[in-house]
């Protein structure tokens, strides 16, 4: 049977099994994964201690009459003398009571010496003087309290956010796609989702760590290792088990309301004294070393986190190809942007195929697209010229009548996806890169201008139009009864090797 088997039969609580086993007063079977197996005759065995514990013999006596060294009438005889000195000792202290009471004495005036003298007189000649309860056994029925409860909630918390860190960066990595994380703010099932990712990665990395370093980088970092009743670092099997049952006890397996249920009830029962059943159960107990820095370190691990979940998100946010660029190359790289920019909300602009040509997105069905505006501007297929299938310049040429024109999202996209194979646009420069190519791009107007390694010329003709900042337009046509038109052409060059931007005869392509 089980030691929680075994705490229902006898009565008795785990610590005290645990205690008279390390007296040698209880033998177990060991089983192969470690754990130990009670038999009836253990059960039998602590009932008979339980007896004799409660008829005040002590720890020493039990352990000769169990190796026959004493017989159990011996140990009686003497036991029962030195209770009948206990309860003579107990009569002549109510009895000194009784009359220190009687006599009204105040403490200030107390004279301590006589009383004293009663007390230590023999109650009984010949008599033992009366045994004294190992400290040890007492201190083993008091009930244990919860090792650093709170340093082991910072931990766990550290740990948890360890692995939210790991699973979104490895998203990123692979999809280079902030749409989930973006949803676990607002959408439930993105968070269930994360939630059973994480309870996953918990169970496949926790057992490792407790088995081959005995803590978890949280643990390390208050100094809080993990080990068995013999001291030892845990085995696969009993980490799992230990990490799995916190799993369902502890967190309520991630469910959402169940999961903050049941950490609420482990928090209090934490508070009084509970070490949790995972602990328990397994047969773990804590160690701790000095951490100074425990705090201090906490937040740092945190913040580099934060950071390192937010370098990833940068990163993601390039687009994925570099260097020389083909019309697939750079149709990736557009497509990547076009995909990024929406994670602020739909957007209704074609995506390129490997062509360099644009193709038109199906609408979900039932949507209707209204523009207040007119739906006049019409967008020409990319140009672009090439120098041995690179990609050395790409024009877009565009015209409108419509009442407000001002959408910059194709040159933006474009611009980056250049700056990318030039090597311009890096971590480090991709958001401020965004904010300063948005805020050049909105001159309609002629211009030529140099960004990050990409050469920019603009030709614009507008009539009818007059400049204005409303509605995200740059140009306004106040009256639609007067003639009104805009064209615009912009032409992003990369320089060749002697830093030339222009292309060479004979190797442009209109239409991909």
């Amino acid at each position: 049977m089980t030691i929680k088997e075994l705490e229902n039969r006898t009565g008795m609580t785990r610590a005290n099994i645990r205690f008279y086993e390390g007296e040698g007063l209880l033998s177990p079977k060991r089983l192969d994964n470690g754990y130990r197996d009670y038999s009836e005759e253990d059960a039998k065995t602590l009932e008979k201690i339980k007896l004799l514990r409660q008829l005040q013999l002590d720890i020493d006596t039990i352990r000769k009459v169990q190796q026959g060294a004493l017989t159990l009438e011996q140990a009686l005889f003497v036991q029962m003398n030195k209770l009948e000195g206990d309860r003579a000792v107990m009569e002549r202290a109510a009895a000194v009571c009784r009359e220190l009471e009687r006599s009204g004495v105040e403490y200030a005036v107390l004279e301590p010496r006589p009383w004293l003298g009663r007390l230590q007189e023999p109650a009984r000649p010949g008599l033992p003087e009366p045994p004294a309860v190992p400290a040890e056994d007492q201190r083993e029925e008091e009930p244990r309290a919860c090792f650093h409860p709170w340093m082991r909630y910072f931990a766990r918390a550290l740990d948890t956010a360890l692995y939210d860190t790991l699973i979104n960066v490895v998203w990123l990595a692979v999809f280079r796609d902030q749409s989930f994380i973006r949803l676990q703010t607002a959408n439930a099932l993105a968070v269930a989702l994360t939630g059973i990712a994480m309870l996953a990665l918990t169970l496949a990395l926790e057992p490792l760590w407790l088995h081959y370093w005995g803590w978890t980088p949280g643990k390390w970092l208050f100094g809080l290792k993990l080990r068995d009743e013999d001291g030892e670092k845990l085995s696969i099997q009993q980490g799992w088990e230990r990490s799995w049952q916190l799993a369902w006890e502890g967190y309520g397996w991630n469910i959402p309301f169940w999961s903050l249920w049941r950490m609420w009830r482990s928090r209090d029962a934490a508070l009084g004294g509970w070490n949790g059943s995972w602990n328990s159960e397994t047969g773990c107990r804590y160690t701790k070393e000095e951490r100074r820095f425990g705090p201090w370190a906490f937040a740092g691990a945190r913040a580099a986190l934060m950071a390192a979940l937010a370098l990833a998100m940068l990163w993601s946010m390039l687009p994925p190809c570099r260097g020389p660029l083909g019309v697939p190359e750079f149709a990736r790289n557009y497509n990547h942007g076009l995909r990024v920019a929406e994670y602020g909300g739909e957007t209704t602009i074609p995506t390129l195929n490997s062509q360099g040509r644009w193709v038109e997105r199906e609408q979900p069905s039932g949507t209707v697209s209204i523009n207040l505006f007119g739906d006049t501007t019409v967008y020409e297929e990319p140009e672009f010229a090439y120098f041995s299938s690179e990609v050395r310049s790409v024009t877009l040429r565009m015209s409108s009548q419509d009442k407000a024109v001002g959408g910059v999202l194709r040159e933006y996209l474009t611009l980056l996806s250049l700056c990318r194979s030039t090597g311009g646009l890096n971590l480090f420069s991709v958001l401020p890169a965004q904010e300063d190519a948005a805020r050049l791009l909105h001159r309609w107007e002629d211009f030529e201008a140099d960004f990050l390694g990409v050469h920019i010329s603009q030709q614009v003709e507008a009539t009818g139009y007059e400049p204005t900042e409303a509605f995200g337009a740059s140009l306004w046509c106040e009256d639609e009864s007067l003639p009104h038109h805009c064209e615009k052409t912009v032409t992003f060059s990369i320089p060749d090797q002697n830093g030339q931007f222009s292309s060479p005869p004979g190797q442009s392509q209109a239409d991909g």
